[in-house]
């Protein structure tokens, strides 16, 4: 079965997640009710997933949909032994919403914001011109088919490869 992924969370703790990966914004004593557990228990769960930084809650925009006139990805290749400078470096900038490191071709993944092509220029040779990086590869993004940041906890707490399941609501 391979290795289970969450230990560090109790069924409790991944039901509680996971109703809250649906609807942000669900009270407490409704989560409790689904659950079957108390209202305290919930919101005691809950301040020490957020305090440890297992989940945090927030609302997430569509750049685009929202008039960001260019959304950029880049995939860059930098010297392994700098890749942590890198990413450290280009995370402080602005533009950057999502900065990442990989393996395979590319070991640093970049999304960033920009008000214009200039800007995005700017921002590649800023950010990517130093000599740790041997490549990069940039995709201006028209159109955001899917972005999914509710990912579901994979595997159920006992089998650890089904969903959790959580009682319906009424």
């Amino acid at each position: 079965m391979g290795t289970p992924w969450y230990r560090q969370l109790d069924p409790t703790d991944r039901a509680i997640v996971d109703l809250l990966r649906e609807d942000g914004r669900m009270a407490f004593r409704e989560v409790a009710r689904r659950i079957g557990v108390s209202e305290s228990m919930v919101r005691k769960r809950v301040a020490r997933l957020l305090e440890e930084g297992w989940m945090t809650i927030q609302a997430i925009s569509d750049p685009l949909a929202l008039g960001t006139p260019v959304v950029a990805t880049t995939y860059a290749r930098a010297h392994p032994g700098l890749v942590e400078e890198v990413t450290d470096r280009i995370a402080r900038h602005p533009a950057a919403r999502y900065v990442a490191i990989g393996v395979g071709s590319h070991n640093v993944v970049v999304e960033s914001l920009h008000a214009d092509v200039e800007e995005l220029h700017a921002f590649l040779t800023e950010e990517l011109g130093h000599p740790g990086i041997t490549s990069s590869e940039t995709v201006h993004v028209v159109k955001i088919k899917k972005s999914v940041w509710d990912w579901a906890i994979p595997g159920e707490p006992d089998s650890d490869d089904a969903p959790v399941s959580v009682g319906s609501a009424p």
